[in-house]
């Protein structure tokens, strides 16, 4: 053991093994850059004897020059790009995976925060890791050197003193954090020497390892909770010095985040940015080796020092933006005042922007973990999610000057010698034209690729042509060039000649004018009825290029023209002397076409509208319509309206209203208006409206919307001024004010819309050009030409946009082509909205940008991974990585521009059928997030949200259902009740009615009876939307999706799980949680079925012989089973055969499966096909429908004019004219072209109904409904004679029998009638349809036909989803909703479709939702929608689908199945050797915690109970006694893990009778047992047998996330309460600050538990004193504490909920519901129980029945749960009667008379002997519930029961 083996040769270069960084200095690196990190050790005792690193002696705190060097690479993304290992071809990194299942949500529950984190790592720092150095106690056995033993000696000592040093200073730190305000923490840090911000990071380090406190055992001890516990951490003491010293002081706020940003670009690109700073040239070398290898793992960000980087971020995100922020106007001062310091270079370089960069390059980096990308992506989310409020900094203008995004490719076209003057363009000759000052007219041939001159046209001025005009000099100003409406002319003017040009061969002509010409105008369009309704103009070749073409011209005397060119420059002139204005100057004409008004501005402010057809020979009016002169006019798209400005702040636009013109709209601005524009395209739809756009002096652009003239509209309609950009829309048929554009500071010069409306420019002083997106507002490019104002534009379809300046020769050629604009506009919009928020500087920020820009494709490919684990329910929501993605592209409005067909303002009421599929998820989160939010603030809902066919038309009803101010939350929550409570008041047309005949033998009629031949009603069937009738079976579909099942069960065809028959309606508990749309079910064979649901799922159970079934194999399903084969395809239409199945997709698919005998499959062979597979003779074919009969199939398309028919031909039941079997579909021709609007098959016949009403029948003879005459052409379809003359709206066959309905509600029947199924009465054969009379006046609406039985009922058909209802109108308000009784039936009915529609997007999007409950407390803007929900404002008005159906459907995806009961636990009762037994409830929780939370999610009994030395055998009943027991061992003295409320033992207020849980029991053993008290309420959720507990709402808040206020307290300790109202309000109590310690009996800051003991609020609060001064502070800690205390026991809890149930989706249910879930109905209602019996061996008419129930109706309650827990073994019933899995059974069993009555509680069986009156039936039944709670002994099962079990279970 030489010193050459502990010292390293100074030479050596070492590379770290944590990050991979080259190093002479090992351990100084380390000390560095891995904080907290062990050092490296040499020898056996290194730490004791080794070399001493000079790193320890050396500050901690890099100098400026080294960060500044190190942060300057960040800026090249380049250099980014492969570090984070991405490339061009790799955009974006992959998805962020799912580590593992997860259907109940658990992990959600489980996550830790980073300072959990921290206190578990402190508390595992002795923990044995791998390469860890051996204790000093083996270090020390190995020296023997005496030298070596000194050496080591005071180096202990030294460490030793060090190591106390920092105890006491986290003591200090401890007590400072909790004690005081900022300011006095900020004072103490000073006076401890720790006000540099390295010194306490480098501490945060250390204790992160374990290594900055002696021990850290005492952190569990003491009855603190989990908050306490963070008060007791040491990291949140550090946390709290480090937010004190960056709020103070700027220089460390700026340190604290250089150090965040550069720890993450490290973490995100795999390497130490340290070694940059490295002088050491063989350090540089060994770098670049590593930039060039292979990328190995990145380390250290698995490490600890990214977990401090993690929570100093976390601290940036909380506290840091807003002091940033207002810190930033002295920031300049501040600048220069430390210019000689420091810190002046990372000033200007470290923020909000750097920081969002970092975060940002974490989550591009393909070298970080899952986990960090997310968290980083999570904190970005959080940075930009302050609302904008807080940003007092807003930007002047948008205009890109600084380069953020990417620029445009120009083009100057140079060719001019003077000044150009304007430029325009022309659609049909596709040339651009430019005019200049130099006298020439350049034609340009602009293509995507070039731009070249095509010719020159010179301006013509010559004396030769008789002009009386100056002579020509350098500069020529002419008019603004414009080409005729043709392409064929163009004409420009100077002084008194107008030059006219032929584009085709040069060919011009001068035309001289009496006086100087001010304007010329083509008519916009050459004939108004050739223009295009979408605004564009003719083509080429619908022109006559011979056609004459006029051109209106002004002059400054007031004189008006006509001039006619035809061709070759044939010039005829009218002057229109009606027109003349003497002396008063044209200023601008507008003409939209010859058979169109035209319109001319005069300088004295009017406004001459005139006819060239009329103006020979009428006046033409004028009006006047601005003081100052008339500066621009333009007509619209249409030529309806004219749009005027003037040197004024408004502009008007005018209509001809009737024969006078008017300006119907009065547009006012805040500056004065420069120019104006029409958008080329007018908008349709209900709502028909004009865009336009006017540029003001002052720099803004402002964006209209006005209805079209052939609108209504009002006369005289003027808007208000506009006052910010928050103004709100104006009602339809008004002008509507869109955006206000902020991008020029100075006047604006030109605005032009291009051609497809979606994109704008604005041009104004200085050459500044701004290319503004309509869909947002946005900039998508800014231009600076420089060479004075932009004085003309024009778009280019397809190209760009051209544009001149004044000081200018050039044209400037923009490639804003469309394809460039999408590519752009989510980068542009991006930076509008990042810059609303004061963030700026994006050119700066390149990993921002790119993630930005690459959002989209983030959000696309993470949805698409993700879906189908979720959809699958192996993931019970979105991970937060893709939560994080959707909120970040909401908070920005990108879900506005992800459309396949973006639309523009004045088109978003075409909104829906433009919506991208790919993004309608994304749509509907964020209508939901905005819906949400404008519920909770009572604010006006978005225009996204719409409620399909809302019913309201009381215009006087101040109760408008879509005004939230008006309806408060209580209106709402109590009309979500009533509609939850009693359904049937909103039914359509009030309650149904369900008639029912035929054969009943297996319970298939329910109520109806056994048998019935004519149609009987069944009430039980009231609530209903669809009944389908088959193989002695029947299924009932409810509005909610819900599907019920009754009648035979074999071959497990009711989908219960069993193969028993059923006599009542049963809820088929698999499908519960999924809103079924569709259901079929087959009518003969063994009887299997299919159903549909909302989200795409398609089931099937039953009998699966043939592979019918379609999972693969011929196995029988007893409970529905999702067909996985089908998952991916969008299915709306399922057929069930005798022997196959068939399905269609909404693209037009058939797919079909099962046996393929007689080719009914439609397969080219007859195999059977186990699976779906599609029919590939119909791939050409998009089909509509399809149906399945005994061995054939009927198919027809989507438009019903093409039938095919293959399989079996007997009987000739294809239709085809044969009766051969047919493999492949054959068209069926008499009915093609028919328009087939429904087909049905029957065993041996089909039926098939056409649109016009008419029903074709073929095949069986005696079942085709058709006379003897008839029937021999039975093999082809026919008209039945019968119903000709009847409207037919539906068919329906059975196996034998059809049903048809009528549009007037009768129902006709023919067939076979053995069992009465056609419901005439007999049982007889019929041919032909006949009425059936017992139906006729019922409204019938709806029928179903089965094997042997029928159905007709009244509801109305839907398609579609169940939800939206069609909702009637309730005949009263119920007296329990007091806030509804002053409101009209109308108003409410409208406002529950409006909540409904609300509680039908939040279903869609819940998924979506940040339900974990570490994150709830994060209020944001981008997340309030979410927020408003998850922290209990909006619970109450969501309604069932939401807060029931996602939680029965995962507890239905993670049921055990095939199994009756889980694994056994035993109980011992019954006390041995005279030794007490401990309670049930800790006998079986340390028994069940350690068990597999999957072996216990099962249907019925989670475990199997044993009881030691009893005789009981657990067939269900001895587990319901136990949980029973364990019940009232909770609320006794046996267990301390509730207490009552304070208010109990005071006696005062509420909640007297309620329990809390004990914020005392805190141990290990505690919160077990507090686990297991999850478990317990987990299972009876999932098994539907409540427990009986009494706790207060308080509690059930906190389980649900719910926070807790004051008055929560005030509700369960009322005196409490007051004492501290008492001690806060001292104004009228004459207590004062020389009394306050006399008269208030508190002495220091100690409060009061729940449990009635002292505790101190605070770490070390006993030795704070209570003052007058500090009253208020005591208080606000004391509500702190008290609202806190039982979180450790609440998170308990929750964790064992969420081994059994998804706890997550408990943020969705308010505390009642979450009550009633877990407890069920306090009372024991008899009518329920009357509902739910069954007889048997005794009629329901026997006297002893009726004195049974009179008995039970004179037990007071509590009698009626002792005789439920007698029967049963439970106490309470489960809320909702549909839950009860169990029948209760009544025997009369012959036992002597008047004796004790029995019961099996396994079997809710009650067994009663003959009693003599009803007197001794009620003596005895009470004498049997109270004396006789135990279960029967059973000798067989004692002598089983007789083991030694455990003896821990006893205590002496």
């Amino acid at each position: 053991m030489g010193v050459e083996t502990r010292v390293a040769p100074e030479e050596e270069v070492a590379v770290c093994e944590i990050c991979d960084a080259p190093g002479l200095q090992f351990n100084q690196h380390v000390k560095k850059h891995h904080l907290g990190h062990e050092m490296r050790s040499e020898g056996p005792a290194p730490d004791l004897v080794g070399r001493t690193d000079p790193a320890s002696k050396e500050t901690w705190e890099p100098s400026e020059d080294e960060n500044a060097e190190q942060l300057a690479v960040l800026d090249n993304f380049q250099f980014l790009l492969e570090q984070l290992e991405l490339s061009e071809k790799k955009l974006v990194p992959d998805p962020v995976k799912f580590l593992e299942t997860d259907p109940l949500g658990a992990s959600a529950v489980h996550s830790n925060l980073p300072e959990e984190i921290f206190l578990q790592k402190g508390g595992s720092a002795d923990e044995k890791k791998p390469g860890h150095r051996p204790p000093l106690g083996e270090q020390a056995a190995c020296l023997i050197d005496t030298t070596e033993r000194m050496v080591a000696l005071r180096r202990i000592t030294v460490t030793a003193q060090i190591f106390l040093a920092r105890c006491i200073v986290m003591k200090a730190l401890s007590l400072v954090s909790v004690s005081g305000s900022i300011c006095n923490q900020s004072v103490c840090l000073q006076a401890f020497g720790l006000t540099n911000i390295y010194d306490l990071v480098r501490l945060m380090s250390l204790e992160a390892s374990g290594r900055a406190q002696l021990s850290v055992a005492d952190v569990n001890k003491g009855n603190f909770s989990l908050l306490n516990k963070t008060w007791l951490s040491p990291l949140t003491h550090l946390t709290s010095a480090i937010r004190c010293l960056a709020s103070k002081n700027f220089a460390s706020y700026k340190a604290l985040i250089g150090i965040c940003i550069q720890d993450l670009i490290v973490a995100a690109m795999g390497l130490n940015v340290g070694v940059f700073a490295n002088k050491c040239s063989q350090q540089r070398s060994h770098l670049l080796q590593f930039l060039q290898g292979p990328v190995k793992e990145h380390k250290a960000a698995n490490l600890l020092n990214f977990l401090v980087t993690r929570t100093l971020v976390a601290l940036l995100t909380e506290k840091g933006f807003k002091h940033w922020q207002s810190q930033e106007k002295g920031l300049e001062k501040l600048d220069v005042r430390a210019s000689s310091g420091t810190h002046s270079k990372a000033a200007a370089r470290v923020g909000i922007l750097e920081l969002l960069n970092a975060l940002a390059a974490c989550c591009l980096s393909r070298r970080l973990p899952y986990r960090h990308r997310q968290w980083a992506l999570q904190q970005l989310v959080h940075v930009l999610s302050v609302p904008e409020r807080e940003y007092p900094l807003r930007p002047q203008t948008f205009a890109d000057l600084a380069g953020d995004l990417h620029k445009c490719p120009t083009v100057k076209l140079e060719a001019h010698q003077n000044r150009v003057t304007s430029c325009c363009w022309n659609n049909i000759s596709a040339l651009l034209a430019t005019g200049s000052q130099d006298g020439t007219v350049r034609l340009w041939n602009v293509s995507k690729c070039s731009a070249a001159l095509e010719c020159t046209l010179n301006f013509q001025t010559s004396e030769t042509y008789g002009c009386n005009q100056d002579t020509r000099s350098e500069s020529l100003d002419m008019t603004p060039v414009l080409f005729s409406t043709s392409g064929i002319y163009l004409a420009a003017a100077h002084e008194k000649a107008i030059t006219f040009w032929m584009v085709k061969d040069t060919q011009s002509r001068v035309e001289c004018q009496p006086s100087w010409v001010t304007a010329i105008c083509w008519a916009d369009v050459i004939d108004a009825s050739n223009t295009p309704s979408t605004g564009t103009y003719a083509t080429a070749a619908s022109l006559d290029t011979n056609a004459s073409e006029s051109v209106l011209i002004g002059r400054l005397d007031g004189s008006l023209s006509f001039i006619r060119v035809t061709e070759n420059l044939c010039i005829d002139t009218i002057e229109l002397k009606c027109c003349y204005r003497k002396n008063v100057a044209v200023q601008c004409i507008a003409w939209h076409s010859e058979d169109k008004p035209f319109a001319v501005g005069y300088s004295d402010g009017r406004i001459l509208f005139g006819m060239k057809t009329f103006c020979e020979t009428s006046i033409p009016a004028t009006v006047c319509a601005f003081s100052e002169s008339v500066t621009s006019l333009k007509w619209d798209p249409t030529g309806q309206l004219l749009l005027s400005a003037s040197k004024a702040e408004v502009i008007k636009i005018w209509s001809k209203v009737g024969s006078i013109w008017m300006a119907v709209h009065s547009l006012f601005h805040t500056a004065f208006v420069n120019t104006v524009a029409w958008c080329p395209l007018p908008a349709g739809g209900s709502d028909p409206r004009l865009m336009l756009a006017a540029g003001c002096q002052n720099g803004l652009v402002y964006i209209w919307t006005v209805p079209r003239a052939d609108a209504s509209v009002s006369l005289s309609y003027f808007t208000h001024p506009v006052q910010s950009k928050e103004k709100k829309p104006q009602q339809s048929n008004s002008t509507k004010y869109h955006m206000r554009l902020s991008g020029h500071i100075t006047a604006v010069k030109t605005v032009s819309f291009s051609p497809d409306g979606l994109a704008l420019l604005s041009g104004g002083i200085g050459g500044l050009i701004n290319i503004w997106s309509l869909l947002d507002g946005s900039v998508l490019q800014t231009l600076v030409t420089g060479l004075g104002s932009v004085i003309s534009s024009v778009w280019i379809p397809g190209i760009g946009v051209a544009a001149c300046s004044g000081r200018s020769k050039d044209i400037l050629l923009i490639h804003c082509s469309p394809e460039w604009i999408s590519e752009n506009q989510i980068l542009a919009s991006c930076r509008s909205a990042l810059r609303t928020k004061g963030i700026i500087g994006l050119n700066k920020a390149p990993c921002l940008r790119v993630l930005l820009e690459r959002l989209p494709q983030l959000l696309k490919e993470q949805y698409e991974y993700e879906k189908p684990y979720v959809s699958c329910g192996d993931q019970l929501f979105h991970s937060a990585f893709l939560q994080s993605l959707t909120s970040l592209a909401v908070g920005l409005s990108l879900d506005q521009l992800l459309h396949d067909h973006p639309l523009q303002p004045h088109h978003k009421d075409q909104y829906s059928g433009f919506l991208s599929t790919d993004w309608v998820w994304l749509h509907n989160y964020s209508i939901t997030l905005k819906s949400a939010e404008a519920l909770a603030l009572r604010a006006p809902f978005p225009e996204t949200f719409n409620v399909p066919e809302l019913e309201f038309s009381q215009e006087s009803d101040p109760l408008k259902p879509l005004d939230n101010s008006k309806w408060s939350f209580l209106m709402d929550e109590q009309l979500i009740n009533w509609f939850t409570d009693r359904p049937e008041d909103w039914y359509m047309g009030g309650k149904r009615e369900f008639y029912l005949w035929g054969s009943g033998r297996h319970g298939q009629l329910a109520d109806a009876g056994t048998s019935a031949l004519t149609p009987t009603l069944a009430h039980s069937l009231s609530q209903a939307e669809k009944v389908v009738c088959g193989q002695n079976c029947t299924f009932l579909v409810q509005a909610s999706g819900t599907v019920l099942a009754f009648g035979e069960g074999s071959y497990g065809r009711l989908g219960q799980g069993n193969s028993d028959d059923l006599y009542s309606p049963t809820p088929v508990s698999a499908l519960q949680g999924y809103v079924v749309t569709h259901l079929v079910t087959s009518c003969g064979s063994d009887g299997h079925s299919l159903a549909l649901t909302e989200s795409g799922e398609v089931f099937s159970w039953g009998d699966g012989d043939y592979g019918k079934l379609g999972h693969g194999n011929n196995e029988r399903q007893r409970r529905p089973r999702q067909i996985e084969a089908l998952q991916g395809e969008e299915v709306i239409q399922l057929s069930c055969g005798f022997k196959h199945s068939a399905v269609v997709t909404a693209d037009g698919k058939l797919f079909t499966f099962g046996n393929g005998d007689y080719g009914r499959l439609g397969h080219p062979t007859t195999l059977n096909r186990l699976t779906p597979e599609r029919v590939t003779a119909l791939e050409s074919y998009h089909i509509g429908q399809v149906s399945c009969g005994l061995n054939h199939t009927l198919v027809a398309s989507s438009d019903g004019m093409i039938l095919w028919s293959f399989g079996h031909g007997d009987y000739g039941k294809l239709g085809i004219g044969s009766c051969s079997a047919k493999n492949y579909p054959q068209k069926v021709d008499v009915l093609c072209n028919k328009g087939v609007k429904k087909i049905a098959c029957g065993a041996q016949f089909s039926v098939a109904l056409t649109r016009d009403g008419q029903v074709y029948t073929f095949g069986q003879d005696q079942l085709i409904g058709l006379p003897e005459s008839m029937v021999k052409n039975h093999s082809l379809p026919q008209v039945v004679p019968v119903l000709e003359s009847v409207f037919i709206e539906d068919i329906a066959a059975g196996c034998e029998h059809t049903l048809a309905l009528s549009s007037t509600g009768d129902v006709y029947a023919w067939g076979c009638n053995g069992e009465g199924q056609l419901g005439l009465g007999h049982t007889n054969l019929v041919k032909e349809p006949m009425l059936v009379h017992a139906l006729q006046g019922k409204k019938i609406r709806q029928i179903s036909a089965g094997r042997s039985h029928s159905a007709a009922w009244t509801a109305p058909p839907t398609s579609g989803p169940p939800l939206p209802l069609p909702l009637g109108l309730p005949c009263f308000i119920p007296p329990q909703y007091n806030a509804l009784q002053d409101c009209s039936l109308e108003a409410l009915r409208s406002r529950l479709q409006v909540l409904l529609r609300f509680s039908d997007l939040t279903y869609k999007s819940w998924k979506l939702f940040s339900l974990n409950s570490g994150m709830q407390h994060t209020a944001s803007q981008n997340s309030a929608g979410t927020a408003a929900v998850i922290q209990g404002k909006l619970r109450g008005i969501l309604s069932a689908k939401v807060n029931t159906l996602p939680l029965v459907r995962s507890i239905g995806k993670t049921m055990v199945q095939g199994k009756t009961y889980g694994p056994q636990i035993t109980v011992r009762r019954i006390s041995n050797r005279g030794k007490t037994n401990k309670p049930i409830f800790i006998q079986v929780a340390k028994q069940v915690v350690h068990l597999n939370p999957s072996d216990l999610r099962l249907p019925s009994r989670a475990w199997k109970v044993k009881l030691i030395g009893e005789g009981a055998d657990d067939a269900g009943g001895v587990f319901d006694d136990t949980i029973t027991e364990m019940c009232q061992e909770l609320e006794s003295s046996a267990l301390d893990l509730l207490i009552p409320t304070p208010n109990s033992i005071a006696e005062v207020g509420s909640n007297r009778d309620r329990f809390l849980l004990n914020p005392s029991a805190c141990s290990e053993d505690h919160l077990l047992q507090y686990r297991f008290l999850g478990i317990l309420m987990g299972i009876a959720i999932r098994t539907k047998k409540p427990l009986e507990l009494h706790l207060a709402a308080w509690v059930w808040k906190q389980l649900c996330c719910i926070p807790l206020t004051l008055q929560d307290l005030e509700d369960v300790d009322l005196l409490y309460v007051r004492n501290l109202q008492g001690i806060l309000n001292l104004e009228n109590s004459g207590i004062t600050e020389k009394n306050f310690t006399v008269m208030i009996p508190l002495e220091s800051f100690v409060g009061q538990s729940a449990g009635g003991k002292p505790v101190p609020i605070i770490p070390g609060g006993n030795s704070i004193p209570l003052t007058y001064a500090n009253r208020k502070d005591y208080v606000e800690r004391t509500i702190e504490y008290r609202l806190h205390e039982m979180d450790q026991q609440v998170l308990a809890v929750r964790e064992g909920m969420s081994s059994i149930v998804p706890v997550p989706l408990l943020s969705l249910m308010t505390d009642r519901h979450l009550e009633q879930l877990v407890c069920g109905m306090p009372e024991v209602p008899v009518e329920l129980l009357k509902r739910m019996v069954r007889y048997r061996d005794i009629e329901e008419s026997c006297q002893l029945v009726s004195w049974f129930w009179q008995t039970l109706q004179e037990f007071c309650n509590e009698e009626r749960v002792l005789f439920l827990r007698f029967i049963s073994g439970r106490s309470r019933l489960p809320a909702q009667a549909t839950d009860l899995t169990q029948k209760f059974q009544i025997i009369k069993v012959d036992k002597p008379i008047n004796g004790l009555p029995t019961a099996q509680t396994c079997f809710f069986q009650l067994r009663l002997p003959p009693y003599t009156s009803q007197s001794v039936m009620a003596e005895r039944l009470r004498y049997a519930i109270n004396n006789c709670p135990c279960i029967d002994m059973d000798n067989y099962m004692l002598s089983r029961n007789t083991d030694a079990g455990d003896e821990s279970d006893t205590e002496h």
